[in-house]
């Protein structure tokens, strides 16, 4: 199915913007104008700062992952051990025993790619995680600079007999409080460039530009059905169970005989009926995460939308309550109030589009397919 991608609604090109550009955002002509970076705007890049997109910081985790070391080394010994009992065969023929050797090389071959799976949403999910901090640092720096100006201004109207030393004191502190809430997510961005620099192998004080922006396309209406087959035969658990059971028959074959001990032989055939039984439960498990991931993404999807209309809303609540302020006609505490409002709107709207991003890849993880989506979800 052809992936037909939308543009990006009006107000989420009002709060994402990428590394190299500046969304300039008025709330009004005779008040406060602000910018919206989503660099790291409050860390400029030293010389050892290194771009990075999301697909080279994929690359770099499966190089530099443990986990994915460890699961090479385990196919490189299934190889051997492969060798060596096809070695034995020579002299000691054994039909099982040779079976069961490629059964492992094969067991051991899904398991790395299992493992370059998890390791892939893994690295999603640092990389999203550090842009969603970038984003709140542009955030808390527009609510700073909104709340010093709104300082700025009880104090004038303060001096002039418009405004009470308790309306200085509001201001003061919701400044402090901005200015807290910025240092605050500088120490969280700062540790999400740390963990994205560890897992891609990096030094951990290397500064990274991500080249890479949140994005957000409606996902459509995939076929749930068609989702659950597509994982079914994709997953390679279900690969796994399914060698176990044919293994297991094989088994039962071999020992169908005169000359193996009955109660051997009836043992071989519960193994296969084990084997079964697990290879219907994974059938299952992997059914019921694929509809969980199916219905985590809906969900995400409608919040993404309703963030937006919300931000639109607080920030036009914004605008008018500083317009009213100016001709005497809203408190202070109104001000304030409307500004911790709009802030939290952008914070909700970020963390909605994030949620979005880990839903999508999780998604494309439990039907088994990294390159591409059914019903036109496509890589970010």
């Amino acid at each position: 199915m052809s992936t037909q991608r939308r543009p990006n609604p009006p107000w989420l090109r009002k709060i994402i913007a990428t590394a190299c550009a500046l969304a300039i955002i008025t709330i009004s002509p005779t008040t406060t104008a602000f910018s919206f970076s989503a660099s790291a705007s409050a860390t400029k890049l030293e010389p050892q700062g290194i771009e990075v997109s999301l697909e080279e910081c994929r690359s770099l985790a499966l190089e530099h992952s443990a986990s994915m070391l460890l699961a090479e080394s385990a196919v490189e010994d299934a190889k051997l051990s492969l060798e060596q009992t096809e070695a034995t065969n020579l002299t000691k023929p054994s039909p099982t025993s040779l079976y069961q050797a490629k059964m492992s090389l094969e067991s051991a071959s899904k398991n790395l790619e299992i493992t370059k799976q998890d390791v892939i949403l893994s690295t999603d999910q640092l990389y999203y995680s550090l842009l969603r901090a970038e984003h709140l640092v542009s955030i808390s720096e527009q609510a700073l600079a909104l709340a010093e100006r709104q300082f700025e201004i009880a104090v004038a109207k303060e001096t002039v007999g418009m405004a009470t030393k308790l309306d200085i004191m509001r201001a003061e502190n919701q400044t402090a409080s901005a200015r807290n809430s910025l240092q605050s997510a500088i120490l969280s961005r700062d540790l999400a460039m740390v963990t994205l620099n560890q897992a891609i192998g990096f030094d951990s004080e290397t500064i990274l530009s991500l080249r890479d922006e949140f994005s957000y396309e409606k996902t459509g209406e995939p076929d749930l059905n068609a989702s659950i087959e597509l994982a079914l035969a994709n997953r390679v658990e279900m690969a796994q169970a399914r060698s176990a059971v044919e293994i297991a028959d094989m088994n039962v074959k071999l020992l169908d005989n005169n000359f193996t001990p009955r109660l051997t032989y009836e043992r071989a055939k519960l193994a296969a009926a084990d084997a079964r039984v697990k290879f219907a439960e994974q059938q299952s498990k992997i059914a019921l995460a694929v509809r969980q991931a199916y219905v985590a993404l809906k969900q995400a999807e409608a919040k993404v939308e309703l963030a937006g209309s919300k931000v639109s809303e607080a920030r036009e609540n914004l605008r008018i309550t500083q317009l009213l302020f100016e001709a005497d006609m809203a408190t202070n505490v109104e001000v304030l109030s409307a500004q911790n409002q709009y802030t939290q709107s952008q914070i909700d709207a970020i963390q909605a589009i994030y949620d979005y991003n880990i839903t999508r890849s999780q998604f494309k993880r439990a039907i088994g397919d990294t390159a591409g989506l059914p019903g036109g979800v496509s890589e970010p």
